[in-house]
């Protein structure tokens, strides 16, 4: 009789589906795959404490270096700033000391006649103001043709004889502009400054010349250049000039009559 009831009950056990037989749980991560994660770990964090490390130590050298910097900058002396050029002091209007001073003679002539300045942004105005500087500039070629005795020197380097003439260039200093001048004469108007070699005496020479403006205008030229040359009277107006040399002698003797 039991037999029979325990064989009902194993036969009813089997009867129930698969689905709802009791699940059993995961099995565990393998102790060896544990261990293994924790040494990555430790390495992962030891690398880790290495580079930061060497981070700190990069750090600090870099303050040492900064304060030494520091240091060195606070011990120098602070250089005083150059003191600033002096502004050079302006040629007289005096024609008679060489082509500086007739330069701001004829400057203070233009800026009585032309107090402003034209107006380029009008090329009509521009035009006629060009057409008003060439009467002015004539009348100062013609009115400006005087006999002066200017100070100077030879360049040696230009001097070229041929035959009977001689040519140099003659240089005026005036303020801290040098003018030269070629010139061009017969050899005999060189006795008072030829040396007992046939050459010619160096330092400051007396030149006794006719000075001829040559005063002309220009319309591409509003103002100088880099190197301002020829030299500008004014807007568009350039500083010529000619020179007639009546004779030459040392800066010491009196001037010829």
């Amino acid at each position: 009789m039991h037999f029979l009831r325990a064989a009902a009950v194993v036969a009813s056990l089997a009867s129930i589906p698969a689905g709802l037989a009791p699940a059993q749980d995961t099995p565990p991560q393998s102790m060896n795959d544990l261990r293994q994660e924790i040494d990555r770990l430790r390495q992962e964090l030891s690398r880790r404490d290495a580079d930061l490390d060497a981070a700190k130590a990069q750090i600090a050298a870099l303050r040492a270096e900064i304060a030494a910097m520091k240091t060195v900058a606070a011990s120098t002396p602070t250089a005083s700033p150059a003191p600033a050029a002096p502004a050079p002091v302006p040629v007289p209007a005096d024609p008679t000391i060489g082509p500086g001073g007739l330069l701001s003679t004829l400057q203070a002539e233009y800026l009585a006649a032309f107090p402003s300045l034209p107006d380029t942004t009008d090329q009509q105005k521009l035009n006629l103001h060009l057409r008003s500087l060439e009467p002015w500039c004539a009348k100062a070629n013609r009115d400006g043709i005087k006999q002066y005795a200017w100070t100077g020197s030879i360049d040696p380097a230009s001097v070229r004889m041929s035959q009977r003439n001689v040519s140099f260039v003659a240089i005026f200093r005036n303020g801290t502009r040098e003018f030269k001048a070629p010139i061009s004469v017969d050899q005999g108007m060189l006795t008072r400054v030829r040396t007992k070699d046939g050459g010619l005496v160096g330092g400051d020479l007396q030149f006794n010349v006719i000075v001829k403006p040559r005063l002309t205008v220009n319309g591409g030229r509003p103002a100088p250049g880099a190197f301002e040359n020829p030299p500008m009277v004014g807007p568009y107006i350039d500083f010529l000039y000619e020179l007639e040399l009546k004779s030459v002698v040392p800066a010491t003797a009196e001037p010829s009559k």
